[in-house]
């Protein structure tokens, strides 16, 4: 007579007649038991064969073609196969525990690392976003950790996929490449480190260019004061050039004293109080970061006399234009009278070509010419000529030198 084996577990009872698996359940294989004389046996679908005793399992569940179990979940199922020593089957059913497959989560970032660059002084650059998502199973709980002063970061923590900010400050940071990183860890993850790379490049230096770079005034003792007279500054380097400009004798008048960016300074002298002779003093152009530029100015003052003397402001006239381009603008030419008596006079230039011109070419008194050029037809280079400007009878006559320069 056969013996039966009956074997609960978990509150299911065995199942009895012919059962089955699908090929994802789990199975281990070991002993189970010894009942009665019986071997239980617990095994895998890839390695289902006895681990003791004389029978083996392979060919009973063998016969067993499938086993649903439903919703996943750590509940075991038994199924008992029972042998007697001289392996005869005592009762069919399988030993089996099902877990279902468990994959941990997994750490994704998008980009792998961050790059950041500015200049010494300069606005912070653009904010960038880093991405955090979730590439394994489970749920991904994370944190980020760093330990650097010119990073802020919009979160430190969260749960799944997010979106993390990352913003640099520059605020006093030397020229220099910077570096640090980000570390995200999550529960049962690996770590993921994300480097951060922030360079600051040095700031532009301002460089002050003057033009012209000095001014020459005469006049008359006890006369007018002669034309006022300018001269721009511009920057010729990088930055923000902020200026201040100082002169050093008190016959110098010059407006204005302070500012920012490109400007025309107007520079004035005092006849009133000066005797005859020459005098000379200087204007500076100062600025931070910048070298500072000294423009001379040189004022003759004549001995008084009844006798007209001519003087003109600027004392030469510079143009610019590119060859088959439109004309530079014109220019004025102040006419004084730095003597005595009535000022008549005249402008003749000696100019090849007809390529400059002036209005009017006579007249007296204080007044204004009128100077431009004409450039249709003129090849690259650099054109020059004089405009001279004289009382009839030659005794006073100034030369202003005229430039032009055709650029290709």
């Amino acid at each position: 007579m056969k013996n039966y084996v009956r074997y609960v577990i978990v509150g299911l009872a065995v199942l009895w007649a012919a059962p089955a698996w699908s090929a994802s359940l789990t199975w281990t294989a070991n002993t189970e038991s010894d009942l009665a004389g019986y071997r239980v046996y617990r095994c895998t679908v890839s390695n289902c064969s006895r681990t003791s005793g004389t029978a083996t399992l392979l060919a009973t569940l063998g016969r067993v073609t499938s086993f649903n179990i439903g919703t996943p979940s750590t509940t075991l199922y038994y199924f008992v196969t029972a042998y007697d020593y001289a392996g005869n089957e005592s009762r069919e059913s399988a030993v089996v525990t099902y877990t279902p497959p468990s994959t941990p989560p997994r750490i994704g970032a998008s980009p792998i690392s961050f790059s950041f660059a500015a200049t010494q002084g300069g606005p912070n650059p653009a904010s960038q976003t880093l991405t955090i998502t979730n590439t394994g199973g489970g749920t991904l709980s994370w944190t980020l950790s760093e330990s650097i002063t010119w990073l802020t970061l919009s979160r430190t923590s969260g749960s799944g996929n997010a979106s993390v900010t990352l913003s640099v400050t520059t605020g006093t940071l030397r020229a220099g490449t910077y570096s640090g990183t980000i570390v995200i860890n999550a529960t049962g993850a690996l770590p993921v480190v994300i480097p951060v790379t922030f360079t600051v490049a040095s700031a532009p230096v301002p460089v002050i260019r003057v033009t012209p770079t000095s001014l020459t005034f005469t006049a008359v003792q006890g006369g007018a004061n002669p034309p006022t007279q300018t001269f721009t500054v511009t920057n010729g380097g990088g930055g923000t050039l902020r200026w201040s400009i100082r002169n050093n004798r008190g016959w110098i008048v010059h407006s204005p004293l302070d500012g920012t960016g490109n400007v025309t300074v107007t520079v004035g002298v005092v006849t009133a109080g000066l005797s005859p002779g020459t005098y000379t003093g200087s204007i500076s152009v100062a600025a931070e970061g910048a070298s500072t530029v000294w423009v001379p100015v040189t004022f003759t003052v004549a001995a008084a006399t009844s006798s007209p003397v001519v003087n003109v402001s600027p004392t030469s006239l510079s143009f610019t234009a590119r060859v088959g381009g439109s004309a530079p603008p014109s220019q004025a030419l102040r006419i004084s009278n730095g003597g005595g008596g009535t000022l008549t006079w005249r402008a003749r230039h000696n100019c090849n070509g007809n390529w400059f011109w002036h209005s009017p070419i006579d007249g007296s008194g204080n007044a204004t010419i009128t100077t431009g050029v004409t450039t249709a037809g003129l090849l690259a280079g650099t054109y020059t000529c004089q405009l001279s400007v004289a009382t009839p009878d030659l005794s006073s006559v100034v030369i202003v030198p005229i430039t032009l320069t055709m650029t290709p």
